[in-house]
């Protein structure tokens, strides 16, 4: 396939992935998949005759959603909320449904109210943080891979954070 803005061939995403093939498109382990399966986090797109579960390209998107807000110290149950709302207001491509309604959403209040407001507290804290991350990274990166070297220090940094 050619990208018609750059001219570069790109691989085409597969129409299904198998278990093993999600897995390592996202970084995790076939082990990883199966427990968010059965855990209600994934949900195969078919099941062939044999009883291999196929994933369509969405479920991609999920597993790689899960794994970020499990990197931002969400509970499982808490992605679980996540992944039963992003399910609610879109569709199974993965494109925003503008007709979803309240009655889409098969979490109660409470639950909604309790994820408004671990979402509004890890933005804050990386709100809070962005500044300090990008430039413990760029520390990090010029430290240990020497990449950055010519880069000066962040704005208004002034210090050097080298030794």
């Amino acid at each position: 396939m050619t990208d018609s803005t750059t001219g570069a061939v790109t691989a085409a995403a597969p129409a299904f992935y198998t278990t093993a093939e999600l897995a390592r498109a996202a970084g995790v382990t076939r082990r990883t998949v199966m427990h968010y399966a059965e855990l209600g986090l994934l949900a195969p797109d078919q099941v062939t005759a044999s009883g291999r579960s196929l994933y369509g390209p969405y479920a991609l998107r999920l597993l790689r959603d899960v794994m970020d807000m499990r990197a931002l110290g969400m509970t499982l149950e808490e992605a679980r909320d996540m992944v039963t709302l992003r399910r609610a207001t879109h569709a199974v491509d993965g494109t925003y449904r503008r007709d979803w309604t309240r009655a889409d959403v098969p979490l109660s209040d409470e639950r909604l109210d309790a994820l408004h407001a671990r979402l509004r507290a890890i933005h804050g804290a990386y709100e809070r943080q962005a500044d300090n991350l990008a430039r413990f990274d760029r520390w990090l990166t010029k430290r240990f891979t020497g990449a950055l070297a010519s880069e000066p220090e962040a704005p208004g940094d002034g210090a050097d954070h080298t030794e």
